[in-house]
């Protein structure tokens, strides 16, 4: 009972979904959800949930705050649920600005990530938002309205900034997401990879999966090839270079369908390391944090019978991506 007066009483709710499976929560509770003005709800591509009132760009969104903006967003009420969150940003924000209660809900395990947590609901999400919704009332509230009208004017100023770049890692991000079949299976690999792919729109019927754990690279492409195997929609895995590169024995197995591709995002080196503080231009940056490097996988393609396609330009992007989609 003081948990749903706890709930009815604050104007400032924020709801962040880590990694979940597809079609895992009934939609009817993200409408219900949606209709209160005191809830935000911050989801990221790995949540595989999808709402027009969703916030899923969530660096795009915060990185510009400044104090008095945090202030503002400070919520009153955490409500987490789901996996491992990406967004550095977003920890960092929740652990500096505290929510007053932070409750956690998860069958198992509830991690204190922000140094908030107050109350762990051992069920699963469906169980609580079916006893909890039905006792909630929308409450009047600001929160929501305020934090849209940024999403909305943020969304503006990434369509602008996306249509002046030129050729870039950003850019490719960009219309390589924009292509994606519908209704396939898309596994990214970790570090730069999936930091990226959430500040793109992605489809929302093609599933998202990436292989989070310690964040580590490793991995990335057997866990790709597995999820290909075993899931028969067509599968498009987009990974870095060292990633790649660092994960190549995976394509040494008998089991590739035919219906899986993968797309290199080849920048030299591990270039997340350019945007982690600390970075300074020096030989021991080079060789030992972003291991620059000239390779590719044309010699690995052929070895392993994959079809080999290469794009330095937008131009060629959009005719390789076509070409790729074609045969299937």
């Amino acid at each position: 009972n003081s948990t749903i007066e706890t709930w009815n009483k604050a104007t400032k709710k924020l709801v962040l979904v880590g990694e979940l499976f597809p079609n895992s929560i009934e939609q009817k509770y993200w409408d219900a959800l949606a209709n209160d003005p005191s809830v935000v709800v911050l989801t990221e591509k790995t949540s595989n949930l999808h709402h027009p009132t969703f916030i899923d760009q969530i660096d795009t969104l915060i990185t510009p705050f400044t104090d008095e903006d945090f202030k503002a967003f400070q919520p009153e009420i955490l409500l987490t649920f789901g996996g491992m969150v990406v967004s550095k940003r977003i920890k960092t924000f929740l652990r500096k600005y505290k929510p007053k209660h932070h409750w956690h809900i998860d069958s198992w395990r509830a991690y204190d990530t922000f140094g908030a947590l107050t109350k762990h609901f051992e069920v699963t999400p469906n169980v609580f938002f079916d006893a909890f919704l039905p006792l909630t009332n929308a409450t009047e509230s600001n929160y929501f309205q305020q934090l849209n009208a940024v999403k909305v004017l943020r969304k503006l100023k990434s369509d602008f900034y996306l249509s002046k770049i030129p050729f870039s890692d950003f850019k490719v991000f960009e219309k390589v997401i924009q292509r994606l079949p519908m209704n396939s299976q898309l596994q990214i690999s970790n570090s730069s990879a999936i930091r990226y792919a959430q500040l793109i729109d992605i489809d929302p019927s093609i599933d998202v999966y990436c292989n989070r754990g310690t964040s580590g690279i490793d991995g990335s492409t057997s866990t790709a090839i597995g999820a290909a195997v075993a899931n028969k929609k067509q599968t498009i895995f987009i990974t870095g270079d060292i990633s790649f590169l660092y994960d190549s024995n995976a394509l040494w197995n008998n089991y590739i369908p035919k219906n899986f591709k993968i797309i290199l995002i080849n920048n030299g080196g591990g270039g997340i390391f350019r945007i982690l503080p600390g970075h300074e231009e020096s030989p021991v940056f080079n060789t030992f944090f972003e291991t620059s490097h000239c390779l590719t996988a044309e010699h690995l393609a052929k070895m392993y019978g994959f079809e080999y396609g290469i794009a330095s330009d937008e131009t060629s992007l959009v005719t390789s991506l076509n070409a790729l989609y074609a045969q299937n």
